[in-house]
C-alpha cells in the first residue's frame, strides 16, 4: 500500500496536523462520504510509517468490511477519496494560514451579496492590518494592488463611481511598483539561469516584453516626487543592473550604497538575498581579474556577520554555502588571523551533519595559506568525501597540496580523477566547468614546465594565465612560475 500517493502525503503531517485532519474529515461540510472518515480511522493507526506486515490492501479491507470478499477496486476508490480530502485540507490550511487572502476574500464575499457597508468595514480592517507589514515587496505591492482593486469594485457596486478616483490611481501605482520589482527579480533569475545552465535569457518572452522598459527613468521619477517606495524599488533595480552589467561601476557603486544603507525596509530573508546578489556581482568582477573587489566582498560578509544574516532564520544554523564563501574570501584577501577566529567562533553554529567536514575544509585552507602543507593535507584527508557537498573545493586544494609537497604520482592521478569527475558531473554549471578545466590544464602545464626547466615555457604559461579571465588560483600559479 506504500506506493499510493495518499500515504506519502499523510506521512508528512505532524501529530498535531493528523488530529486536525481527523476533525476535518469528520465534518459533513468538508466530507460527504462517511466511509472515507471510517477508512481514515483504520489507516491512521499505521502513521507515520504506513508500513509493516499488516499494512496491506487485503488486511485494511478486512477491517473496513468484515466478512466480505476482498475487492481491490474498493481500496483504490477509498484511497482516491482520502487523497482528495487530504489535498483539500492542505489547501484550506494554506489559505487560512495566509491571513491576507482570508481577510480579503471575506470583503469580496460580502460585497457580492450586496452587504456593502459590511464589506467596506472588512476591507478597512484588511487595509489597516496589512498596510505596514514588512515582507517581500513583490508580494506586498501585489497585495496592496488587490486591496485598491477591491476598493474600486466596491465603489462601483455601491453606485459611488465618483469616489473611486483615489483607488484607481493608487491601484495603478501599486501595479507599476509591482511590475518594476518583478521585472528586476525576473531579470536576475534569467541571468543566473543562463550562467548556471547555458540558456540565453535575451531570447525569452519575458525579456522581449520588459527588455526595452526604461526602468532607470522610472526610478528617477520616483526619487523626484519623493515616493516613500523609492528606496525599495531603487534597491531592487540597482542590484539587478549590477548583476546584468558587472562592468558598470556606476551601478555597482549605487548597489554598494544600498547594501551599506542597512536595508532596514526589507525582511530578514530579503536582506540575505540582497547580500547574495552582491556576492554574485563581486565574484563576476573577481573572475574577470578585478581582484580588488574581493575587499568589497569581504566587507559585505563582515556586515552580514554583524547583522546576524548568516542563517535562514534569526538565531538558526549558519548557512553552509555562506560559511564556505566567507572562508574563500578571507583567504583571497589574506586575512588569516581573522579567518582563524572566524572558524573558532562560527563553526559550532554549522548544521550538525556537515559541521566537522566544513570545519576541516576551512582549517585545511587556512593551514595551506600559512604554508603548513602537511597539516593542511591531514585536515583534508579527515573529510568524509562521500558526504561532503563541496567536492570541487577538496579537489582544488588537494591538487595544490600535492604540488607543494612534491607528490608527483599522486598529483598526476588526482588530475586524471578530476578530469573524469568534471566530465561526468551533471550538477556543475558550464561556466564553472570551463574554469575547473582551465585549472586542471594550467596545473598540467605547470608540471610540464617544472620538469622541462624551459624558461620560454614558463614565460609563455605565465603570460597565458595573466590574460585568462576567470583563471582559478591565478596568484598561486604566478607564484609557482616565478619560483621556477
Amino acid at each position: 500500500m506504500q506506493k499510493y500517493t495518499v500515504f506519502s502525503l499523510l506521512s508528512t503531517l505532524s501529530p498535531g496536523e493528523m488530529k486536525e485532519f481527523s476533525r476535518f474529515i469528520r465534518s459533513p461540510f468538508f466530507n460527504g462520504r462517511k466511509e472515507a472518515a471510517e477508512y481514515f480511522l483504520i489507516v491512521k493507526r499505521h502513521y507515520p510509517d504506513f508500513g509493516g506486515k499488516n499494512f496491506t490492501a487485503e488486511y485494511i479491507y478486512g477491517k473496513m468490511y468484515p466478512g466480505k470478499q476482498f475487492q481491490p477496486q474498493a481500496v483504490r476508490r477509498l484511497n482516491s477519496y482520502l487523497l482528495k480530502l487530504l489535498k483539500e485540507y492542505m489547501s484550506y490550511k494554506g489559505l487560512k494560514n495566509d491571513s491576507f487572502y482570508f481577510d480579503l476574500s471575506l470583503s469580496i464575499q460580502l460585497s457580492e451579496r450586496g452587504l456593502y457597508k459590511h464589506s467596506q468595514r472588512q476591507l478597512t480592517y484588511t487595509d489597516k492590518k496589512h498596510s505596514s507589514s514588512k515582507s517581500d515587496y513583490e508580494f506586498y505591492f501585489w497585495k496592496r494592488y488587490l486591496i485598491e482593486r477591491q476598493k474600486n469594485s466596491l465603489h462601483s457596486f455601491a453606485g459611488n463611481d465618483h469616489l473611486a478616483s483615489a483607488a484607481i490611481i493608487e491601484r495603478t501605482n501599486m501595479f507599476a511598483n509591482h511590475t518594476a520589482v518583478v521585472a528586476c527579480k525576473s531579470l536576475i533569475s534569467l541571468l543566473i539561469n543562463e550562467k548556471n545552465f547555458g540558456t540565453e535569457f535575451i531570447s525569452e518572452d519575458f525579456y522581449a516584453l520588459t527588455g526595452k522598459l526604461d526602468l532607470d527613468d522610472y526610478i528617477k521619477s520616483l526619487e523626484a516626487k519623493g515616493s516613500i517606495f523609492y528606496p525599495v524599488i531603487a534597491a531592487e533595480y540597482y542590484q539587478a543592473m549590477s548583476l546584468l552589467n558587472p562592468g558598470n561601476n556606476s551601478f555597482f557603486g549605487k548597489f554598494k550604497a544600498v547594501i551599506e544603507s542597512g536595508l532596514d525596509m526589507f525582511s530578514y530573508i530579503e536582506k540575505i538575498n540582497f547580500y547574495t546578489i552582491f556576492e554574485a556581482v563581486c565574484m563576476l568582477k573577481i573572475e574577470k581579474g578585478e581582484v580588488k573587489y574581493s575587499k568589497d566582498l569581504f566587507e559585505a560578509y563582515r556586515q552580514m556577520l554583524q547583522k546576524g544574516l548568516c542563517s535562514y532564520s534569526p538565531g538558526g544554523k549558519f548557512i553552509l554555502r555562506i560559511f564556505r564563501n566567507i572562508v574563500h574570501t578571507a583567504v583571497l584577501v589574506k586575512k588569516t588571523g581573522w579567518l582563524e577566529k572566524f572558524i573558532d567562533d562560527y563553526a559550532p553554529s554549522l548544521p550538525d551533519p556537515s559541521q566537522n567536514n566544513m570545519k576541516n575544509l576551512a582549517e585545511a585552507m587556512l593551514q595551506f595559506e600559512k604554508g603548513n602543507f602537511g597539516v593542511s593535507l591531514k585536515k583534508l584527508n579527515s573529510i568524509d568525501y562521500d558526504l561532503f557537498h563541496f567536492k570541487i573545493d577538496l579537489k582544488n586544494l588537494q591538487i595544490r597540496l600535492y604540488y607543494e609537497l612534491g607528490y608527483t604520482e599522486e598529483l598526476i592521478s588526482a588530475i586524471d580523477s578530476y578530469r573524469h569527475f568534471i566530465a561526468a558531473s551533471k550538477y556543475i554549471s558550464p561556466r564553472y566547468k570551463i574554469m575547473c578545466s582551465g585549472f586542471i590544464n594550467n596545473t598540467s602545464k605547470l608540471i610540464k614546465a617544472k620538469s622541462s626547466g624551459s624558461e620560454d615555457e614558463v614565460l609563455w604559461l605565465k603570460a597565458k594565465i595573466h590574460k585568462t579571465n576567470g583563471a582559478l588560483y591565478r596568484d598561486w600559479f604566478i607564484e609557482k612560475l616565478a619560483a621556477l
